[in-house]
């Protein structure tokens, strides 16, 4: 079963032995809301306190890039132009490329270098 963002995050909370309220209470919304997160009735909140739920759970760059993964799932409105998420979506080479840069910290200079090697391939189909 592929687990979901509310489902990922009260595993987490019980593996710390955490009730609702107190950790609610730890990140500072209130457990209805929380409650809401975990049953999939609201999508992920806002960054400050995605932050704090992975803070304080104490996840792993592993398990932060999942959580952050699964958070972005419940979101309707896409952050970026909807013809390129929809690109990066349908080629997970792209979406798996593109975590590992952000994993591996590539500089501008090495996404300029690979822009340009793409740009002369655009040439030489012209």
């Amino acid at each position: 079963m592929v687990e979901n963002f509310g489902v990922f995050i009260k595993r987490k909370r019980q593996n710390n032995e955490w009730s609702l309220r107190k950790f609610a209470e730890i990140i500072q919304i209130s457990p209805e809301y929380l409650s809401k997160i975990e049953n999939g009735e609201r999508p992920a909140p806002s960054k400050d306190i995605l932050v704090r739920i992975a803070e304080n759970l104490k996840l792993n760059n592993k398990e932060k890039e999942i959580f952050y993964d699964l958070a972005a799932q419940t979101k309707t409105k896409c952050s970026i132009a909807i013809d390129l998420a929809e690109y990066i979506n349908s080629h997970p080479v792209i979406y798996r490329t593109l975590r590992l840069s952000k994993r591996a910290n590539v500089s501008d200079e090495e996404w300029n270098e690979f822009e340009h090697r793409i740009n002369k391939t655009i040439k030489k189909e012209i």
